[in-house]
């Protein structure tokens, strides 16, 4: 319950600038000690001609899912959260539970950023803890969607508490630059998280 009261502290959604955040500050620390599933980012978009040109979203997907397992691994986070390739082999492994993690259903997150404490949409619910059951896993971080935009790269992400069927944490976190996009977001998302 204390840890549930601390998420309170996290209820504002933020956009957290390319620069990063504020250094020591770790505002979802609180979740490097949860059981954590990260699932595969669903979607991509490109605002500009100089992204659609230049990347494939299918690529700069699998890209931004190995930067962030590589990243959070390189920081000890390997053995707590289980990363999308996890994930998906897991569900691979149980095709009788029909759980497609790079298909959960979270389409209205890309228009929408939700607030803390909105109910998770029912089909995202259900996909998500048929994903979280097989790892044992209560909470899953979602990257909804991957954008590029102008020189930027900005990436929707959702926390969910797959039993209470709440969102508990949203943003939408900003890299420079098209080459580093995926690294530089899997360190920004870390960084929130645990110390490098």
């Amino acid at each position: 319950m204390r840890f549930l009261a601390s998420l309170a502290l996290l209820a504002t959604p933020v956009l957290l600038a390319a620069q990063g955040v504020a250094p020591g500050a770790r505002p979802l620390a609180a979740f490097a000690s949860e059981r954590m599933a990260v699932t595969p980012v669903q979607f991509w978009r490109s605002d500009s001609t100089g992204w659609s040109l230049s990347a494939d979203g299918g690529q700069l997907r699998a890209q931004l899912d190995s930067a962030i397992a590589r990243e959070f691994r390189s920081r000890g986070m390997a053995t707590r959260w289980a990363f999308a390739g996890d994930v998906v082999r897991s569900a691979r492994r149980n095709p009788t539970l029909r759980a497609d993690p790079t298909a959960l259903g979270a389409g209205a997150w890309r228009r929408t950023l939700p607030e803390v404490g909105d109910a998770v949409p029912a089909l995202v619910a259900d996909n998500l803890r048929t994903v979280t059951a097989l790892g044992d896993t209560r909470f899953a971080l979602i990257p909804v969607e991957l954008r590029g935009h102008g020189d930027e790269a900005v990436l929707r992400l959702v926390i969910t508490d797959t039993r209470a069927r709440t969102v508990v944490w949203a943003a939408d976190l900003i890299a420079a630059g098209r080459e580093e996009a995926a690294a530089g977001l899997a360190a920004r998302l870390a960084d929130l998280v645990v110390d490098p």
